[in-house]
């Protein structure tokens, strides 16, 4: 097993625990998190349902963390405003890190409310 399978293991091994930390004891009406494998990294994507409802309405893309393989380092980012579609900018507050679990944790506990 290579090196990035390893990486890629840890990394949807961490966010499918981030998704079922921040799913538990939430309301379905608020939303509820998951993720998609990427190639060398995740994407989380908050599902949003209707009042009453157990199917979702529509989904969205809130924060992406990748592995760049020049630098060595994770990257955290998140889509961009400004731009068209697909395009994504660096997390202002955290955006690269060797250490995997600062950038989940930054997911998951989401304290400037940028994700979720």
């Amino acid at each position: 097993m290579s090196l990035v399978n390893l990486l890629q293991r840890q990394v949807e091994s961490r966010a499918r625990v981030v998704c079922q930390n921040r799913n538990k004891g939430l309301p379905v009406e608020l939303g509820k998190s998951s993720f998609e494998p990427l190639e060398n990294g995740v994407q989380f994507i908050k599902q949003h349902y209707l009042l009453d409802s157990s199917h979702c309405d529509y989904s969205s893309l809130v924060a992406r963390i990748t592995w760049d393989v020049q630098s060595e380092k994770w990257e955290l980012k998140i889509p961009s405003e400004e731009e068209p579609e697909e395009a994504w900018v660096p997390y202002p507050y955290l955006a690269r890190s060797s250490d995997l679990t600062a950038l989940t944790r930054e997911v998951e506990k989401d304290p400037k409310s940028y994700f979720w």
